[in-house]
């Protein structure tokens, strides 16, 4: 397994990882007729998002996403072309200087810049910054309790409705499962219904306001 790329949020002139969505998923891709294929062992789901605030209002800004078909017998597979999304058509490639060594966004080959794309999600949202790398671990999504800073967003139908310093918080979650004994090293071995829930877990962005 593998940690998967963090979705990102720009506010206020910053990038901010997504690390907790409160109700479900901020957008459905399936709505814009899209079939991603995996993008690597770190995006699994094929693709990768980022959203910002357009006068109070939450939008896909960005989305960078892997699209397949049946190759012509000497490829496998070969580049898919994704459709128009709010009038902008995907470029093959990043939009950003070449560079010798591969990010992230090399690993897609559908790239939509500017989307402007309105969602209705009602919910929090965590935005984290601050990543404590003594904390990784290579699987799934970092939860909020690992960053220094954590900010909440809520929406009530994509409107922004409140904003809230959560970190002295997570600073406190962070300080129970680091001294908790399960979080050291065990003589056990985890049953197979624990490695499953940890796996879940792993991939799970899901929180309780």
């Amino acid at each position: 397994m593998t940690a998967q790329f963090d979705d990102t949020f720009r506010y206020r002139d910053r990038d901010y990882s997504i690390a907790g969505i409160s109700e479900g998923e901020l957008f459905d891709i399936s709505v814009f007729g899209l079939k991603p294929s995996m993008a690597s062992t770190a995006c699994w789901r094929g693709y990768l998002a980022v959203f910002a605030l357009v006068e109070s209002h939450l939008v896909l800004d960005t989305l960078h996403v892997n699209l397949l078909r049946p190759g012509d017998g000497r490829r496998r597979f070969e580049r898919q072309e994704g459709p128009i999304i709010n009038g902008v058509a995907p470029s093959p490639q990043k939009k950003s200087p070449p560079k010798e060594d591969l990010d992230e966004l090399d690993f897609f080959n559908n790239h939509y810049d500017g989307l402007s794309y309105q969602l209705k999600y009602s919910g929090g949202i965590l935005l984290a910054d601050g990543f404590i790398q003594s904390l990784y671990v290579h699987m799934g999504f970092h939860p909020a309790w690992k960053y220094t800073t954590v900010i909440e967003l809520v929406f009530d139908a994509g409107i922004l409705k409140g904003e809230f310093d959560r970190s002295d918080r997570m600073a406190e979650v962070r300080e129970m499962v680091t001294k908790s004994p399960k979080a050291g090293s065990s003589s056990e071995m985890p049953t197979r219904k624990e490695i499953e829930q940890f796996v879940e877990r792993a991939f799970d962005r899901s929180y309780r306001r």
